[in-house]
């Protein structure tokens, strides 16, 4: 799983209410514990968030994750520059990678709606 304020929340500067959608979700999916791994897109630099592809693709090469999970279009975009964020599913050929909403949308609904807008990705097999 990525989304683009993954590197504040490993930086230090992580917010509770992400963190809160994030169990949630994490809670309604029901996957075997260890499937959930998080890998940043974007890191702190000169105390800004930077994209960086380069650094997501490169923690992608060590496990080889058959499924990314993307939150938002903007973390889409920079890890598929080239994809169309009107499609949720997008199949590459060593992983498939799926958009959902961005965390900071989910954060603003309430956990049952958090929960829907995230059931297109409960029955992917792990």
């Amino acid at each position: 799983m990525t989304y683009m304020e993954l590197g504040l929340d490993l930086g230090g500067q992580s917010d509770p209410r992400r963190r809160d959608v994030l169990k949630n979700l994490q809670a309604h999916l029901k996957w075997p514990p260890g499937t959930i791994n998080f890998w940043p897109m974007a890191a702190m630099r000169d105390g800004a968030l930077q994209p960086d592809p380069g650094m997501f693709w490169r923690g992608w090469e060590l496990w080889h994750t058959p499924h990314i999970i993307c939150f938002g279009d903007e973390a889409l975009r920079v890890i598929l520059p080239d994809a169309d964020a009107n499609m949720l599913t997008h199949f590459l050929d060593s992983c498939v990678v799926y958009k959902l909403p961005a965390i900071t949308k989910l954060i603003d609904m309430l956990p049952h709606e958090q929960q829907m807008a995230v059931d297109s990705i409960a029955n992917i097999r792990l």
